[in-house]
C-alpha cells in the first residue's frame, strides 16, 4: 500500500537515481506523495556521488532535485536526544530514524540496519 508521505534515507534516494527500484520511482514521481528527508542524507548522497566520481554537473542536478522534491528535516536537540536511545544503530542511522519518528513518517530505505524497527519499509 502506498502512503501519502514517506521519509527517505540516502539509500532510497540513491536507488531512485541509480534506477534500482520501481517502487521508489513510483513514489518519487507521484507529486501527491510528500517525501521528507534528513539533511544528513544530503551529505551521505553527496559523499557517495563523490566516491563514485560522478560528474559535478550530475551531482548538482541530484542535489537540486532532492531539495526541490523533499521536505528537509534539520537535526534538532530533540532529534539528537531521541537518536541516543537507538543504541543498536550507527549514529547517522539513529539520527535519520529519530528524524522520521519526529515527523511521524514511515522510513523508506534499502538499509537492513533498520530491520525490526517500527514504521520502516525496507525495499
Amino acid at each position: 500500500m502506498i502512503e501519502s508521505s514517506y521519509f527517505f534515507d540516502s539509500s532510497a534516494w540513491l536507488s531512485y537515481f541509480y534506477q534500482d527500484s520501481e517502487k521508489i520511482r513510483e513514489i518519487v514521481d507521484n507529486v501527491n506523495i510528500k517525501i521528507f528527508t534528513s539533511v544528513i542524507s544530503i551529505s551521505e548522497i553527496k559523499r557517495k556521488l563523490n566516491k563514485d566520481k560522478t560528474a559535478k554537473e550530475k551531482q548538482t542536478s541530484v542535489y537540486e532535485f532532492i531539495i526541490s522534491r523533499a521536505i528537509l528535516v534539520e537535526i534538532t536537540l530533540e532529534i539528537s536526544n531521541r537518536a541516543s536511545e537507538y543504541i543498536d544503530l550507527h549514529t547517522v542511522d539513529a539520527l535519520i530514524y529519530a528524524s522520521a519518528q519526529k515527523v511521524e513518517k514511515t522510513l523508506l530505505t534499502r538499509d537492513n540496519d533498520f530491520r525490526n524497527l517500527n514504521k520502516v519499509i525496507i525495499i
